[in-house]
């Protein structure tokens, strides 16, 4: 090996390959893989998905190519590899460069695989068909061409199709209801190809649809091995930890090694004297490989800014990702080694500088982060199949920003627009309406007491209450009919809500009749304004307001003119007929209310708004209107505190007008326009090479894009100004046909706009009918008179002259001839001109634009449309009006949405030139482009003090096209890290991108950052072995230390339930030296989880216990499942595939239906069925919404047709005597237990045999499938039979939203306790928890049907009787003796749930929601499974189980040993004594038992190699 004199980075170089490359022959290595349960799916079907995501067009062009291909070779006999080689050939003509690259990504995670096996699941539905490709024509199936073709000719179109949202069709039709033709089968497959080739053929001769769908009839045993996923070994014991060592004496040197690994230390010391620093790290690190010696605290202190600095020397950019990736991943074989590397002042210096900038952008010191193009992506749950999604998205805009000549300047750009929310609500602009306001928190005395900076709202306060703050924060305004009850209904809420000092500002502005006939003494609302107005101008407004109420609840339903005639003769001495008379100065403005609502077209009286936002027609009823209010300031609160925080909002600003200052306040509500955006309907400008097109065949025969470029060169605009004098955020194209009043009536509202707005910009698409078509053309028609004046008139005589011509009388003289064109001529105008230019244009560009508004934005001949930077907004229905007050709503949406920071960026950063509109039409390519493909997530640009020392910039390496910016900000020695290496390497290597790498170590450690290994399962493209067949991605630890004891976990997607399929070793307990042969353990994905939020519709609350059953038209309850309380929260399991759910049969169904779903197939269907699509490695949330059905109004689903008892008068009587009403009994013994590792598996089958033996009951044992090994799963049957219990594993996802535990026996004990109401079904109503430790001696049956009391749970108290242990007993003490106030604290080893109760009284959720408050905390919850129970017993009681019903020699005395009815092994913290050997001493049935089990299960337990006997750490006491 040549050094070059460079021995030092020869070593390092050797170090990292010492834990890097493969292991000799006489090493052990650790290698996880993980599969599918379904088998292999087709990559050639799989690239289809991804080419497919593009447009149908897309899909069937590379299915042509497939097809091509596969006819020139036998399909049969390629190979997986030869496949894969076909679909990138045939998918290359359809993509960039960048987008291949991602393909190449997408197929080496297998990203479409689900997808494919969707359309593989849909295909076996079909159960009567047995051939290899099949149809279906509106039910009638076959196989050959011949039965397609007689099946086209036949089918009844009348029966109908169910099409999935993924289906990808291919469509020549006319037909508005089509014949549906469904091909199933393999893409390039000789029995697909037959088919494909008549159904295309069909669809092309516009015989019906075609639709293909994946299908194989053939099933291999080969299964998908996936990526995606992380897999840690955790070094279990003590050892490796930072201790003080410093009176431990000196051992004086040691002898260097002859053969260390391989390495000659003497040697190599002797050869190169000057490097022996250099070769003494190297000898350290072997050293530590074998065991993994202690650090000395100051060793420790600087790890992080250690590892930081070797990242930043690396020799070369490539190498600091390698580097980051072996420190991180291997870092407890780097620990020694680190510690001795020096750290650069100016690299510490610039980092805590950098720091300082981070945490004012909210990033703090220590953590790490991925943003991509400034997104910021959350590392511990990103999966790969999420950040592909993204890049796709980004890519597109990466590369049209490239084609539009810009690079990463728009970047920042993007950072400053908010493109969070596509379907934002809106609100109105309030002051419109000259709201007369009750109060005014700003100035009103009564509020001089409270506090009036507005930083007061960034305070804690009490849930469900608004902060009583001086400001007005919130103003809620109602326009009312006082006609209306509820009308009636909002002034008595509202004069509540002033007389109790709500903090809310509060206005009525009243929607009377503007009949100037009627008046207060013949119509009740007018009556009901007058009296307002007189007593406001005659005492005051709140006078006013308490009279309005008053006289609302005397009369109630019969609110009347004359009764408010007698109401006031009564209260006040004013005279009648001067108040309510027709001529009442009380009448003045009475018609504001109704030209507020026909201005903002929010809709009829009665409507409420809150700071403009209007509130639901449903929540303003009296029944629901504070609930509403409060909901609607709690989802509003959010972005005024961001305001504040940001100094965005002051105590200097004027509160109210801010408000209403922000760019989601409109002037109008038009649903069409506001809707638009989340439509997606963009057009693609990113084209700019100049239009070569010279007639429409010529135009016909380009791209979409460049249609819309040559569109966007040629036309003409009408604006304010001259074309020159400034960007304009706003282009609006009017597609139209001028030969009809309504698109006359829609050009002439936009031209009206525009001469008075500098923001846009109006250019004509002339869209002629079928019959107006020939008409258009003609010289003097309407439709060519615009055309030819927008043409050859300057802007401003074009402006003036074209709006003459649209007016309907004067089309109708230019038509009979009654009115010449002299006549409507414009101050300067040279009409003789314009006619002689008239003259010399042909008919080509009205063609070339009506083909336009047909091909590319989907408009029938004739129809209108309004296309705003790209975005298409209609087409528009016959009679629907948009006047220029809508087009001014148009030009602020779109301001609101960024166009105006474009327009500045295009100015002042771009400079692009203002001359004949560039940087206009710059604004709107960009505005489209951004509308169209950015992610509707916040982006950030990261202030960076300086990048010379910290930072390690890596520069995209192909200059030729567009590039993604990945910015990773990383403490290269935490969690996040580990898993984020790996991401970084795989973006690096499929995506062309600049990268970042922005070094925020944590400073001073106290401990080691990092105790485990861990490795990110992920590759760029698809490997293959030397027969062409898929290597399976895998994750391979080599060079372990052979000492330590290693707990192994796995790391999936949130969505993914894995299990382990097969394991020769203990993965809980792996020992290197101890193990003969690598360790192998092979995982199946068993499901991907639809999960779900579900409210009830009328009180907006989770409807807990409700229950749901997933499955398949053939097996229609293959899952079931209930919703938490928790956030409605439910989750299913569930596999790629189209599914339905539907309402649980039983009380579910009977009292509820589903009223709205979201994130489903067919989200207006109404019915009992909801249909869902799982065709995603990331599942599926959907949202559902149901309520109650006619006359169950008052049912409870936990009550059993009784309303729940929970807190009633009986429930506390019937404690208060000692006992239930009604004590069921039980005749059979539910258990639950779980257990992780083999010895623990071991100890639960003397458990499970311990509980046999003592009764004669029926048992069935429920055990948490998710730690259970494959040796134990097989043993399990085996057991049943040979002593006749039953058992059922039952498992549950870790909610998303829940907390997460990141040590295996912490999650463990979570699972004992927080998820006891959803872990069971619903029928199961008692069942006792037993620790796997544990032997009982009892009939448990007996404590099946002990008197809980009314309690949801019963725990056995901790023992007192040891006097040697009290010193250990700190529940006896400080925090938990005062928190139990005399009470006992209870040990979870063994309890019993009435789990009806449990879930009546929602335990679960109180539980759960405890545990999300404390778990945060490192320091709370040390014992989680019982210290929760323990910490909530004021708030779910527990009832305590007689002390003989739990015994362990630590905490109980010899002499109650005899009388114990079940003995558990707690751990000793005196003694230490290892758990198998105190079961051996303390049980003396435990030997019996045991080696009657080994007699029974034989070989099925595997007996473990290591681990057997070894010892886990389990903290229970």
């Amino acid at each position: 090996m040549q050094c070059d004199g460079r021995l030092t980075r020869c070593l390092l170089l050797c170090l990292v390959a010492a834990t890097t490359v493969p292991a000799a022959s006489h090493e052990k290595s650790v290698i996880t893989t993980l599969t599918t349960k379904w088998s292999a799916t087709s990559l050639v079907a799989e690239t289809s998905e991804f080419v497919g995501k593009e447009s149908n067009a897309s899909y069937y062009k590379y299915v042509g190519n497939v097809a091509e291909a596969a006819g020139n070779a036998k399909w049969e006999t390629l190979t997986a590899e030869k496949r894969y080689e076909l679909a990138i050939k045939a998918a290359t003509p359809l993509l960039s460069s960048s987008a291949l690259d991602l393909l190449k990504f997408s197929l080496s995670i297998r990203a479409f695989s689900p997808a494919v096996q969707l359309f593989q699941q849909v295909g076996e539905e079909y159960s009567s068909v047995t051939c290899l490709a099949f149809f279906d024509v509106h039910g009638i199936t076959g196989c050959s061409v011949k039965e397609l073709e007689a099946a086209v000719e036949k089918a009844d179109k009348s029966i109908p199709v169910e099409l999935l949202s993924v289906d990808h069709v291919l469509s020549f039709a006319v037909d508005a209801n089509p014949l549906t033709i469904i091909v199933h089968g393999e893409l390039g497959s000789p029995s697909w190809m037959a088919l494909h080739a008549s159904a295309k053929s069909a669809a092309r001769q516009q015989k019906g649809l075609y639709v293909h769908r994946h299908f194989s009839r053939e099933h291999t045993s080969e299964k998908v091995a996936l990526s995606g996923y992380g897999v840690e070994l955790a070094i279990k014991n003590t050892e490796y930890k930072a201790e003080d060592d410093s009176n431990k004496k000196d051992e004086g040197p040691q002898e260097d090694e002859t053969d260390l690994h391989g390495f000659n230390i003497k040697l190599l010391k002797e050869l190169h004297p000057s490097e022996k620093d250099a070769i003494s790290s190297l000898r350290m690190h072997l050293k530590e490989i074998e065991e993994l010696a202690p650090l000395k605290q100051w060793q420790v202190q600087n790890l992080a800014y250690q590892a930081a600095q070797k990242i930043v020397d690396a020799n070369g950019q490539e190498e600091a990702l390698a580097i980051l990736k072996e420190l991180s991943q291997n870092f407890p074989l780097h620990g020694r080694t680190l510690s001795s590397t020096q750290v650069d002042e100016k690299m510490r210096s610039e980092i805590e500088e950098n720091q300082r900038a981070l945490g004012e952008a909210g990033v703090e010191t220590g953590a790490t982060s991925l943003y991509v193009n400034g997104i910021s992506m959350d590392v511990d749950s990103l999966d790969l199949f999420q950040l592909i999604d993204t890049l796709k998205q980004e890519e597109k805009l990466a590369t049209g920003f490239y084609d539009m000549g810009v690079k990463t300047d728009y970047l920042p750009m993007l950072s400053q627009m908010d493109l969070t929310d596509e379907k934002s609500s809106y609100a109105v602009d309030y002051r419109l309406a000259e709201p007369i306001f009750i109060n005014n928190l700003d100035s009103d005395k009564k509020y001089k007491q409270w506090g009036n900076s507005v930083r007061l709202m960034l305070q804690p306060y009490y849930p469900g209450m608004i902060r009583p703050i001086a400001r007005n924060l919130f103003t809620l305004v109602a326009v009312i009919d006082p006609t209306d009850a509820t009308s009636r209904d909002l002034v008595q809420a509202m004069y509540m809500f002033n007389k109790h000092d709500v903090p809310l500002r509060l206005g009525l502005v009243f929607s009377v009749t503007d009949d100037p006939a009627i008046s207060g003494r013949n119509d009740a609302g007018v009556a009901a304004f007058n009296l307002f107005n007189y007593v406001r101008e005659n005492y005051d407004v709140a006078q006013a307001l308490q009279a309005l109420a008053k006289v609302f609840s005397q009369q109630g339903d019969d609110f009347s003119a004359e009764g408010v005639r007698k109401f006031f003769t009564a209260s006040y001495k004013g005279d009648y007929e001067e108040v309510f008379g027709p001529e009442s100065e009380y009448s003045v403005g009475r018609n504001t209310g109704r030209e507020f609502l026909a201005k903002t077209s929010i809709g009829d009286a009665p409507k409420v708004l809150l700071n403009g936002y209007m509130l639901e027609d449903s929540g303003i009823k009296s029944d629901k209107f504070e609930e509403t209010v409060m909901m609607e300031v709690m989802r509003i609160s959010p972005k005024i505190q961001r305001a504040i925080m940001n100094g965005k909002l002051t105590d200097k600003s004027n509160v109210g007008n801010w408000v209403l200052e922000q760019g989601d306040v409109m002037p109008r509500l038009n649903k069409r326009i506001l809707d638009a955006p989340a439509t997606k309907r963009y057009v693609d400008l990113t084209d700019t090479t100049t239009c070569t097109a010279k007639t429409t065949s010529d135009f016909a025969r380009l791209s979409d894009a460049k249609k819309s470029g040559c569109i966007a060169e040629r036309m003409r605009y009408v604006q304010r100004g001259e074309e020159d004098s400034a960007t304009r955020p706003v282009t609006v194209w009017v597609a139209v046909d001028l030969e009809t009043a309504d698109g006359r009536a829609l050009l002439y509202s936009a031209i009206k706009h525009v001469k008075h707005s500098n923001k846009a910009r109006i250019g004509l698409l002339l869209n002629p009918s079928g019959s107006s078509s020939s008409s258009a053309c003609k010289s003097s028609s309407i439709s060519f008179l615009v055309h030819a004046a927008l043409r050859t008139l300057p802007v401003e005589k074009a402006k003036l002259f074209v709006p003459k011509l649209l007016k309907e009388e004067n089309v109708a003289k230019l038509s009979d001839g009654s009115l010449k064109l002299e006549e409507l001529a414009v101050q300067g105008m040279d009409v003789d001109a314009f006619l002689r230019e008239k003259k010399l244009l042909d008919c080509e560009r009205v063609k070339t634009e009506s083909s336009y508004a047909r091909d590319v934005l989907g408009l029938s001949a004739g129809q209108r449309a309004l296309i705003v930077n790209g975005l298409v907004i209609g087409p528009l229905s016959d009679g629907e009006t948009m006047g220029d007050e809508d087009i001014g709503l148009m030009e602020k949406l779109i301001v609101a949405r960024g166009a105006q920071t474009i327009a500045k960026n295009v100015d002042d950063v771009w400079k692009i030139q203002r001359r004949h509109g560039k940087a206009s039409d710059a604004v709107m390519r960009a505005s489209s482009l951004i509308g169209k493909y950015a992610a509707a997530r916040k982006r950030v640009t990261l202030p960076l003090a300086g990048e010379k020392h910290s930072i390690v910039t890596l520069a995209a390496e192909d200059t030729t096209r567009a590039a993604t910016s990945v910015v990773a900000v990383v403490d290269p020695l935490s969690r996040p890290a580990q898993k984020l290496a790996s991401i970084l390497e795989l973006l690096r290597a499929s995506v062309n991108c600049n990268m970042k790498l922005v070094m925020n170590p944590k400073a001073k450690l106290s401990e080691l950052p990092l105790k485990r290994f861990y490795r990110y399962v992920g590759s760029s493209e698809v490997s293959f072995d030397a027969e062409g067949k898929v290597s399976p991605p895998r994750a391979l630890f080599t060079h372990l230390p052979s000492k330590q004891l290693l707990t192994l976990s796995m790391h999936p997607p949130d969505a993914w339930m894995i299990e382990a399929t097969s394991a020769k070793y203990d993965l809980d307990n792996i020992k290197m030296e101890q193990v003969e042969t690598d360790v192998i353990a092979l995982f199946s994905l068993e499901h991907v989880l639809l999960e779900g939020h579900c409210f009830d519709d009328a009180s907006g609350s989770p409807p807990r216990g409700m229950q749901f059953v997933l499955g398949t038209p053939s097996a229609p309850a293959k899952y079931d499942t209930t919703v938490m309380a928790n956030l409605g929260y439910f989750q299913l399991k569930a596999s790629p595939g189209a599914w339905q759910l539907r309402l649980r049969e039983g009380r579910s169904k009977e009292i509820y239906k589903v009223t709205t779903h979201m994130h489903t197939e067919g989200e207006a269907e109404e019915g009992e069925v909801i249909r869902v699509l799982i065709d995603s490695f990331s599942g599926l949330v959907i949202r559902l919404r149901v309520s109650k059905r006619p006359g169950m109004e008052s049912e409870a689903l936990l009550s059993d047709g009784q309303q729940e008892e929970s807190g009633s008068i009986w429930d506390t009587l019937q404690n208060s005597l000692g006992g239930s009403a009604v004590q069921e009994k039980y005749e059979t013994i539910n258990v639950f237990s779980l257990a992780s590792g083999h010895l623990y598996e071991r100890f639960m089958r003397i458990m499970i045999l311990s509980v046999i033996k003592n009764t004669k009951a029926p048992v069935k044992f429920w055990l948490l499938k998710n730690y259970l090994s494959p040796q134990f799963k097989e043993s399990l049957p085996l057991m049943a039979t040979a002593y006749g219990f039953e058992y059922e594993l039952v498992e549950y996802k870790w909610p998303r939203w829940l907390h997460a535990q990141k040590e295996k026996h912490r999650i463990m004990w979570a699972y004992k306790i927080l998820f006891l109401d959803v872990l069971f079904p619903l029928d199961l109503h008692k069942v006792i928890f037993v620790d796997a430790d544990q032997v009982v001696r009892s009939d448990l049956l007996e404590l099946m049907n002990f008197d809980l009391e009314g309690a949801p749970y019963g725990y056995t108290p901790f023992c007192d009787s040891r006097k040697e242990m009290d010193g250990f007993r700190f529940w006896k003490q400080g925090y938990w003796s005062n928190h139990l106030a005399g009470r006992r604290y209870h040990i979870s080893a063994l309890y019993v749930i009435d789990l009806k109760k449990f879930r009546q009284i929602a335990a679960g959720d109180r539980l759960r929601g405890q545990y999300q408050g404390l778990s945060s905390d490192p320091n709370s919850l040390s014992n989680l499974d019982q210290d929760l129970p323990n910490n909530m017993i004021h708030q779910v009681r527990i009832k305590s189980l007689p002390q003989e019903w739990l015994w362990c020699e630590t905490w109980c005395d010899d002499g109650s040993k005899k009388g114990a009815k079940t003995i558990d092994l707690c751990n000793n913290p005196l003694t230490k004594e290892p758990k198998l050997e105190s079961a051996m001493r303390i049980i003396p049935e435990w030997r019996e038992y045991d080696a009657e089990i080994k007699a029974v299960i034989g070989g099925a337990a595997g007996g473990s190699k290591n681990g057997q006997e070894e010892e886990e750490k389990h903290e229970e006491l």
